[in-house]
Formats: C-alpha cells, structure tokens, sequence
C-alpha cells in the first residue's frame, strides 16, 4: 500500500514558492492563486489525516483568505453576454439557445454521459478526490459534477485548450435542455470515499454567477455531503453587491436584471 502523503510538507513548498511568485509576479497574480489553490487542498488533506491542530486551522483561514481577496478582484468584461436572468429570487441565469447549439451543441451528449448526478455523500467512480471538476447547480438545485478530471493549472488560467469532440469545454454542456443554473464554477472535493471537505469557486465565464451564488455552493454542499460549513471553502469572483457586478456584465437585452 502506498504510503500517505505528507500533505504538510507539500503545503510548505507551495507555500515558499507562492511568496517567490508574489515578488515576482505581484500579489494577487495568477501564479499566486494558482500555487495557494494548491496549498489550500493539501492544507484541507491535513486536516483529514491528522488530529486537530489549531495552527493548522489557522494557517487554513489565513489561505483562505488570501484567496478571497485575489478573487474580489477579478471582474467580468464589459460587454453584452449571451446570459439572462430569468429569476430574481431564487436567481436563476439562462445561456442563450442560439448561442450554444452554435458553438456546443455537438458535445453537449458526450458531456452530459460523463456528468456525477450528486445524491450521496460519496465519491463515485470517475471523481478523484482532491481533484478539480466542473460544476452547476441547476435550477432545480441539483448539483451535477463532470467527470472530467482537469489540472489546477487549468483551473486557473483557463480551460481553452481543453475539448470534447473537438469543442471546447463550457459549463453550458451541463445542462442542455434547460440552460439554466443558479450556480456554475469549479470544485474539489476532498476525503474517500466520504467527503470530508470542499473547495470551490464560482468561475464561469459563460454564466457568470455573482457573487450571491457562493451562498447557493455552500448550502447544497452541506445538504448533499453532510459537510459543516467550516470545511467548505467558496470563492466567488467580484467583491462587490450583486447590483454593481452586474454593471460589469452586460447580458443580453431582455434580462430581467
């Protein structure tokens, strides 16, 4: 049997080299994000294989944190947006019909054969437990999980080069009947068979969910996994209200908001 990693000392290298990238590349730069990303899933391993250690919940939020701010301060582009929103409360965002059987139609079968319809608490066959996934949750408050394993690399600087039947991976393959979520973004769940903790975020350029929907992730995911909310982390992009995110997304003319 292999031996267990040591979480501990990954989380000390990713640490040391996120302070080098921050000199180099800024604080808040992608390279940062993308090695505290890291620190922080190993940080959560930790948490599941040793005794609780309050340095170590410390050093959890403190990363945590750090995360929470990088992702404040990304904003969507101004312009129109092939998105509405149909509901107010709950919210609900709609992708454009047209839009999608244009550009991701032709995968949208293959994609949804490979969707985790989450109804346990355990990973199935095909989830690799501290492992970035894509994710939605319907309007129906169903959380549907791809398959598809992708690297935190991917995660942060972009998923473009990544395909199915040679279209380009996007959030709206997930649900193509509908097109509708109250949240999309990326997650890593942590500890097997059970999950123990969860890591996600709310980056979806496609539906780009405010920043309220980081509060849909947590709730589903403490109803679907039995998790406390301490152990799930949310990062939701744009530290701002709803109203002014929305300033900086113009969807398509009709919205209701």
């Amino acid at each position: 049997m292999a031996a267990e990693p040591d979480y501990l000392t990954e989380a000390d290298r990713l640490r040391a080299a996120a302070r080098r990238a921050a000199v180099k590349y800024g604080p808040f730069s992608q390279a940062v994000v993308f090695l505290k990303y890291e620190e922080l899933v190993r940080l959560r391993h930790a948490e599941l294989t040793m005794d609780p250690r309050p340095t170590l919940a410390g050093r959890i939020a403190e990363v945590g944190e750090a995360l929470r701010e990088a992702y404040s301060r990304e904003l969507a582009v101004r312009h129109d947006h092939p998105t509405r929103v149909i509901n107010e409360d709950p919210l609900v965002i709609q992708f454009d019909r047209k839009v999608f059987d244009e550009r991701y139609a032709g995968a949208a079968r293959t994609a949804v054969e490979q969707i985790w319809k989450v109804g346990a608490a355990e990973l199935p066959e095909g989830i690799v437990s501290g492992a970035p996934h894509m994710f939605v949750i319907d309007d129906e408050d169903r959380l549907l999980i791809w398959r598809r394993r992708f690297t935190f690399r991917e995660l942060i600087f972009g998923r473009a080069k990544s395909k199915v039947v040679g279209v380009p991976v996007a959030h709206p393959m997930l649900v193509p009947d509908r097109l509708r979520v109250r949240a999309a973004g990326e997650i890593v769940l942590i500890g097997a068979p059970r999950v123990f903790a969860i890591v996600a975020n709310t980056k979806s350029g496609h539906f780009r969910p405010p920043p309220s929907t980081g509060a849909v992730v947590r709730r589903v995911c403490e109803r679907l996994f039995d998790v406390p909310a301490e152990r799930i982390d949310v990062f939701t992009v744009g530290g701002l209200s709803d109203v002014e995110y929305s300033g900086f997304t113009h969807r398509l003319a009709g919205a209701t908001s």
